[in-house]
């Protein structure tokens, strides 16, 4: 690939990496963890390895994979009243308690938060079971958002042994009957990742920690030990679909998911244990809220300035001005081979938010994300990712985004812009 090839490519959207694996990592401990790229809306970009920009759900749960693959007199009213409130929160509690593991503790969701989200419709429970070859599945619940939707499933009747990695072997997904990418209308095109659970979620100093505030493990060689079955025996999976182009796009469709084969993933190969078929078809509620802020906040001497923020509870948007900019690099050919070559330079990353309370939330990247200039003309360069956690949008304070390493301290203040955004 030319210089004048590379330089095109990049001007297409391509994935978001894992912020803290690639940046964060410079001012804070190593954090092992697998990676793998998911496929992106649109054409895929390869960068070199150091450069390499893809999604990783690292500690939220197993490889993501991209595609379709192989992978009411007054004290009668008022005694109403009680009665009335004391069954709402019943039945509030109790759906809570239906709700899965993965969108729930995995995303730090609270108890009033959980009530909020399905007043809003952010979150619905979907309820629909397949059995086949003595495993059920069931579709438990969901999260949508405008860009996003999570829609986590439960296992019943496979087991695997702690550090033992399951998967399903083949995933089929469709929105509103099309199929990932539809090249006569892109902005309709989706992407999706999937992955067991495994009870790890991110820190607020970026560590991984577990959910449950049991101890991490490690193995021999330093690698995280997942355990990936529950307390009552089930496993949990999780899919996430995104489409960062068109507003609105997961809300109120028919998705259609097959799910194919089961069994475990040792080395990179998967092998399966159970030929079973699990198939669900699904209209999944989910919730507009966004903040929009209009915005002209410099970015330190970077030449980057934020014109745009979208918040939403579940995922994060920016768009820059950021008139672009060439720097050095390597790549590596199709022989292998290294080589020199440029490539337009990255404004900062947004790392996460500061809420008016004064906590940060700095390393709350999920994925998938995207990012990328809006054109091959425009100096304008939009990312947009999905985060680990709900967040009240009216809440938050600030949006974080990292340093370059020379003007990078060691207090949080020290380490990211802060932009206001109300």
């Amino acid at each position: 690939m030319n210089n004048k090839d590379i330089i095109k490519t990049l001007q297409e959207e391509v994935e978001i990496p894992h912020i803290v694996q690639k940046k964060a990592d410079a001012a804070f401990a190593a954090i092992h963890r697998e990676a793998e790229n998911s496929k992106s809306v649109g054409p895929v970009v390869r960068l070199p390895a150091d450069r390499r920009m893809g999604d990783d759900r690292g500690q939220r749960g197993s490889r993501r994979k991209p595609g379709t693959h192989r992978h009411p007199g007054r004290k009668i009213w008022i005694a109403a009243a009680v009665a009335a409130l004391a069954v709402g929160t019943i039945t509030a509690v109790a759906d809570y308690m239906k709700r899965s593991k993965s969108l729930t503790e995995g995303m730090q969701v609270t108890e009033q938060q959980q009530v909020q989200m399905q007043e809003k419709h952010l979150s619905a429970i979907v309820n629909r079971s397949c059995t086949d070859k003595g495993i059920t599945v069931t579709a438990v619940d969901s999260i949508t958002d405008n860009y996003y939707t999570h829609i986590a499933f439960r296992v019943e009747g496979y087991k695997v042994d702690v550090g033992t990695q399951p998967d399903f072997g083949t995933i089929k997904v469709t929105v509103d009957g099309k199929d990932g990418y539809d090249e006569a209308s892109p902005e309709d095109s989706f992407n999706y990742t999937a992955g067991f659970y495994n009870g790890f979620i991110m820190g607020e100093d970026g560590k991984i920690i577990h959910a449950d505030g049991s101890p991490v493990q490690t193995d021999e060689a330093g690698n995280l030990i997942e355990n990936y079955t529950m307390d009552d025996g089930t496993m949990e999976y999780q899919i996430t679909l995104s489409n960062t182009q068109k507003r609105g796009f997961f809300i109120n469709k028919p998705v259609h998911v097959e799910l194919s084969g089961l069994g475990t993933v040792a080395k990179a190969a998967y092998e399966t244990d159970i030929d079973g078929t699990w198939t669900f078809d699904l209209t999944l509620s989910g919730s507009p809220e966004l903040k929009e802020c209009s915005l002209n906040t410099p970015l330190g001497n970077t030449g980057a300035s934020v014109v745009k923020a979208e918040i939403s509870p579940i995922s994060l948007g920016v768009e820059y001005e950021f008139p672009r900019q060439l720097e050095p690099g390597t790549a590596v050919d199709e022989n292998g081979q290294e080589k020199e070559t440029t490539f337009y330079a990255e404004p900062p990353w947004l790392m996460g938010v500061r809420m008016k309370d004064g906590t940060m939330y700095p390393y709350i990247y999920l994925g998938p994300g995207s990012m990328g200039y809006e054109s091959e003309e425009s100096s304008r360069y939009r990312t947009m990712f999905a985060i680990d956690r709900v967040l009240d949008v009216d809440q938050v304070e600030s949006l974080l985004f990292a340093k370059p390493a020379g003007e990078c301290g060691t207090t949080p203040e020290e380490m990211f812009y802060m932009v206001p955004v109300g």
